[in-house]
């Protein structure tokens, strides 16, 4: 007999809520470091820098979701 947390209901395991947060994080985050190590001495990369906060901001709350679905899921069921 299939054990029931072995189903596929269709809902994203935590797993994938990590990957997808940690790759929005480095979405927003490699642009400024690239920057950083090819752009100029004297550059001033402000929309780089509030990019790499929203991005991070937004890939950090997409795995504190997945993190929070993944222990309402853990005490109901």
């Amino acid at each position: 007999m299939a054990d029931k947390k072995m189903i596929d209901d269709g809902s994203w395991p935590l797993s994938k809520f990590l990957i997808v947060g940690i790759l929005i994080a480095v979405a927003g985050y490699l642009p400024l470091q690239l920057y950083i190590i090819f752009g100029p001495a004297d550059g001033n990369p402000i929309g780089l820098g509030l990019l790499m906060v929203m991005g991070m901001m937004l890939g950090m709350g997409v795995v504190v979701i997945g993190v929070i679905k993944r222990l309402i899921r853990h005490f109901v069921e």
